[in-house]
């Protein structure tokens, strides 16, 4: 499966300095929710994540996990922006 997804209206909040450990955290979200990461990178706008969907969860469940947990991750960070979404 490939999943895109945007930072709130786009704004280029995945600066360099956490691209890496935004896509670890994403990678561990994937593989609790027993759909492997094969490739994930994307600019500071928006994520490219190709993973092996998993029958045990419905695909918009899956995104949403992602999504609000990376976020939430973010928020979070040391040099995370609290407009991230």
């Amino acid at each position: 499966m490939h999943i895109v997804f945007s930072t709130k209206n786009r704004e280029p909040l995945i600066s360099a300095q956490l691209e890496n450990e935004l896509y670890a955290y994403i990678c561990g979200i994937c593989k609790f929710l027993k759909s492997p990461v094969y490739v994930i990178n994307g600019m500071p706008d928006h994520v490219h994540i190709l993973l092996e969907h998993h029958r045990t969860i419905s695909l918009s469940d899956l995104v949403g996990k992602i999504k609000s947990n990376s976020s939430r991750w973010v928020k979070g960070c040391e040099y995370g922006d609290s407009n991230f979404s």
